[in-house]
């Protein structure tokens, strides 16, 4: 009986919906039947395991300080003519370079020029000088230097390099950081896989000129100075420049002469080979060094030794472990966010140097009373700190009730607080500029304030968190009117578009923005599916209706039970005792993070394959910003200011949140379909480092004192 039911709904489908829609829906229903299957294998399934998670750790946000290096290295650099980039090279290591270190400089038959000028070098700076009359290749000239080299640590340098401030320093600490770092690399303008902002253009490597107004030296200390230093293990490393252990040379030994002495391959094979005998390779992300190109050889014949030095890669060591170690190299999301946001640091700088010329010694006061973290006072906080780095004073105003809470949610804070109760206010701020309200019911507190200006920053349209009619309905709608002199800002043009439609008032848009230096991808030992669970992540609020939390965790249950050992579900913005989140439906897996610091939201969010916010609106939509940056492919709500940064289908998706089916068909698409979920992740993390806060920082200052 079920046989021929099936077969006649079968051909009932052919005839209503055609052949062609007919067997869509067979394949996605068996994709998605081999897809439970493969979930039901690789784990096992526990009804109703959940899990709540007191303590979560927190991304470490302070830089590790740079010490001056004790063990001895030895910095070789092979020289085949090219003479003013050897000056260059030799000049900056000496500038550059602390002690104790040794040059061991290898001339490869260079002309009467070169090794005139080699030979005065090495006598003035005490360098040992290695000369071949006859030009053997960059191979057997590293061996040489490697050969004469005793030291802990062995750097071979290319000669068309610039190096930069503490380089030494700071390769050598990214090298002692783990045991099993055998060699190590820096970023450069042009080294492959190492290259920042840009790998690959226009079918070749990317030449990623400095921008115009920054040389060298400037490019290292903002590489240096916005470092996360994450140390990221690399399959890969480009051999401009490599730091190698001591225990290396003596485990594998030297580069192989026969069958890369020309050049080019050499390195690769040399990574290949400690990969194999057990050493890891690091890319030291707080390190620039420029690197010119060669000149030894013409572009198109270091092509051609380059396609050479790939066939003996291959017989040598195999295909899948080169085709590996690229694919990880070109869409890694913590390379690629490294790359993502070294693009706009000179932008960054250009912005601070501009506000530090037009707003230097401003004094400015954020009326911030809250007790918890929330999404609103980190991006307030996060621009507090742009606005210093600029040269305004700024310090927040906080109520004495909150300082407790307050200071354990936000430990270690760059900014002052004043801490005391609106009525203080008046005398308060006699100290300042300029007040800028962030609540609605801060804005009243600016009613007896003389001589200054006053900004409210609006964050929401608030009205639309109460019911209409109600007090504090009519209380925030007011607000925005309730002075002629009040300065508005919004985020986002949906928020000042609903804001001038409901209450005529004009406000100026300064733009979304996030932390950027504290949600990127970082190095997690997270497993990608298939040889991991899909994980998925959502705050959940229940006090705020709004966010839908009813409707999220409703939808998170249908996911689970359809998905049952392919997603793990992680929640967190509530803690397990909230009354109203335990009345909803829970009855199934996932982990509850309860309420977190920033830091600790940043860490979940790298650790995260899809966010997902079911709320109706988001006036912007900041954990999705952060959850984008983090590497997270997106779901939001249509309706607000997210479309700002999210691009439908290409970097994210905004959905009708009104709409479950709607819901529920975007989010199984993405954990169906790993490929598009991957490209999304990527373009997404690519996207979004151009909304960083110094730009809307210097907006708000614009308005404050320019309007």
């Amino acid at each position: 009986m079920k046989i021929r039911y099936y077969v006649n709904h079968f051909f009932y489908i052919i005839k209503t919906a055609g052949i062609k829609e007919t067997l869509r829906r067979v394949v996605m229903k068996v994709k998605r039947t081999l897809l439970l299957i493969k979930g039901n294998v690789l784990f096992r399934f526990r009804k109703n395991h959940q899990k709540v998670i007191n303590s979560l750790q927190a991304v470490k946000r302070d830089q590790e300080a740079i010490k001056q290096h004790t063990q001895s290295v030895d910095i070789v650099v092979c020289v085949h003519n090219a003479l003013d980039d050897v000056k260059r090279c030799l000049t900056s290591v000496v500038e550059n370079t602390s002690s104790p270190y040794k040059l061991i400089l290898i001339d490869d038959g260079s002309g009467i020029e070169t090794q005139k000028y080699l030979e005065e070098f090495s006598k003035k700076h005490e360098a040992t000088l290695l000369r071949s009359d006859i030009g053997t290749g960059y191979t057997y000239a590293a061996n040489r230097g490697m050969r004469a080299s005793s030291a802990d640590f062995v750097v071979l340098l290319n000669s068309d390099t610039i190096v930069t401030d503490q380089w030494i320093d700071r390769l050598t600490q990214c090298a002692n950081h783990q045991d099993e770092i055998g060699i190590v690399g820096p970023l450069s303008n042009t080294a492959s896989w190492q290259s920042i902002p840009k790998i690959e253009e226009d079918g070749d490597w990317a030449a990623n000129p400095l921008p115009s107004g920054i040389d060298v030296f400037d490019m290292g200390i903002l590489i240096s100075r916005n470092s996360a230093q994450m140390y990221p293990y690399m399959p890969l490393l480009n051999g401009f420049c490599l730091m190698i252990k001591r225990a290396v040379i003596e485990s594998i030994g030297y580069f192989d002469e026969e069958n890369f002495g020309q050049g080019y391959g050499e390195e690769d094979d040399y990574v290949l080979r400690a990969r194999k005998a057990g050493w890891k390779m690091a890319l030291a992300d707080d390190v620039y060094i420029f690197h010119a190109q060669s000149k030894s050889y013409s572009s198109e014949k270091r092509k051609q030794l380059s396609a050479q030095s790939g066939k003996i890669l291959v017989n040598k060591h195999g295909q899948g472990i080169i085709d590996e170690g690229v694919l990880y190299c070109l869409t890694d999301r913590v390379l690629n966010g490294i790359r993502a946001k070294s693009a706009f640091l000179w932008e960054r700088e250009k912005i601070i140097q501009k506000g530090r010329g037009e707003f230097i010694g401003k004094k400015v006061l954020f009326l911030l009373p809250i007790a918890k973290a929330f999404g609103g006072g980190n991006i307030i906080l996060s621009e507090g700190v742009a606005m210093q780095k600029m040269g305004v004073e700024v310090s927040i105003f906080n109520l004495e009730g909150h300082r407790g809470q307050f200071e354990q949610s936000y430990p270690g804070l760059l900014l002052p607080v004043i801490y005391g109760e609106k009525e203080n206010l008046p005398k308060i701020c006699e100290h300042f500029d300029a007040v800028i309200a962030t609540a609605y019911h801060t804005v009243e507190w600016l009613r007896n304030l003389e001589n200054i200006k006053k900004g409210y920053y609006i964050q929401d349209f608030e009205p639309r968190m109460f019911s209409k009619g109600s007090k504090e309905y009519e209380q925030a709608l007011k607000s925005y009117t309730l002075f002629e002199n009040l300065i508005c800002f919004t985020k986002t043009n949906w928020n000042r578009d609903i804001v001038l439609d409901e209450t005529g008032k004009q406000a100026m848009v300064v733009g979304c923005d996030f932390d950027v230096d504290l949600f990127l991808p970082r190095p997690t030992p997270k497993k990608d599916w298939p040889n991991g669970p899909i994980q998925i992540a959502a705050m959940i609020r229940p006090e705020t209706e709004y966010r839908q939390p009813g409707l999220t965790m409703k939808i998170l249950k249908k996911i689970s039970d359809q998905y049952r050992g392919m997603v793990e579900i992680n929640i967190f913005g509530t803690p397990a005792t909230n009354h109203l989140f335990q009345s909803m439906e829970i009855e199934f897996p996932w982990k509850l993070y309860g309420l977190l610091a920033p830091e600790q939201v940043a860490f979940l969010l790298n650790e995260t394959d899809i966010f997902v916010d079911f709320s109706t609106y988001q006036a912007m939509g900041l954990t999705a910003l952060e959850a984008m940056a983090c590497g997270c492919a997106v779901i939001a709500p249509i309706e607000g200011g997210a479309d700002t940064f999210i691009n439908h289908g290409q970097n994210g998706y905004l959905v009708d949140t009104k709409v479950e089916s709607e819901i529920m068909k975007q989010l199984r698409f993405l954990i169906e379909n790993h490929q598009k979920r991957a490209e999304i992740q990527n373009r997404a993390l690519l996207s979004v480092q151009q909304y960083y806060p110094e730009v809307v920082s210097f907006n708000l200052l614009s308005g404050l004192f320019e309007g």
